[in-house]
């Protein structure tokens, strides 16, 4: 039987591939063409995989108070706060200092960039929401907090990439995700725990939280298309 962190990096390689290839997170891979817009569509994306991961696992920690031990790891309010931080700094304080794009053809005032990122749509959310698919309640919420902190391992980089570029840009967010990177060696060491306790510790339990965590990529990738429309 593998080991439930083996199978997880091995067998959500191919979504988390795909995810950091999808805009708008594909922004990070050329930040030389950074613009607000698409950062704004990020923080929109995130922001809703925020809200409804927490909603899938305080629904299971309703029932199964053992994952708490799993989701008090998450900075929830500090992830909101930051998100709604960073939201309001692209939308309301517009500065040219924000733009990194200087060709006369493509001269775009940051607020006009910044108008042209919508939030995404409750009906639209909604629609994406319905065709989540779930092995178990435990094992989703397992792999939500899966995604949530695998994600924060990378965010101090962001981050740091982002003030390099221009101080300017808000970066609240990625700061707060960093700032629960330091829970992911608990998080597995705890999970691998309570996998028996949520009689999780098999071939088929393991299968299920694999499942239900690619079906959270899947999520943030139909998030990304929808806000971009691409």
């Amino acid at each position: 039987m593998h080991t439930l962190f083996t199978a997880l990096k091995q067998d959500t390689l191919d979504k988390h591939t795909t995810l950091e290839e999808t805009p708008p997170f594909s922004l990070f891979h050329n930040l030389s063409e950074f613009n607000t817009s698409t950062y704004s569509d990020v923080l929109s994306v995130m922001s809703v995989f925020h809200s409804i991961t927490s909603s899938h696992v305080l629904k299971a920690l309703n029932e199964t108070p053992s994952v708490n031990r799993l989701a008090e790891m998450l900075n929830t309010d500090e992830v909101s706060a930051a998100l709604h931080r960073d939201t309001n700094a692209l939308h309301c304080n517009f500065a040219e200092s924000f733009d990194t794009e200087k060709s006369v053809e493509t001269d775009m005032s940051v607020e006009t960039q910044a108008q042209t990122s919508q939030n995404l749509d409750s009906q639209t959310v909604n629609a994406l929401e319905n065709q989540l698919s779930f092995r178990g309640q435990n094992s989703a919420a397992i792999a939500a907090i899966y995604v949530w902190l695998g994600s924060s391992m990378g965010a101090n980089m962001i981050s740091r990439r982002l003030e390099k570029l221009n101080n300017d840009i808000p970066t609240a967010y990625y700061s707060a995700m960093a700032g629960c990177a330091k829970a992911w060696v608990p998080f597995k060491q705890t999970a691998e725990h309570i996998l028996a306790e949520l009689k999780l510790d098999n071939d088929k339990g393991i299968r299920d939280i694999v499942e239900d965590a690619n079906s959270w990529f899947s999520f943030l990738i139909s998030l990304g298309k929808a806000q971009t429309g691409k």
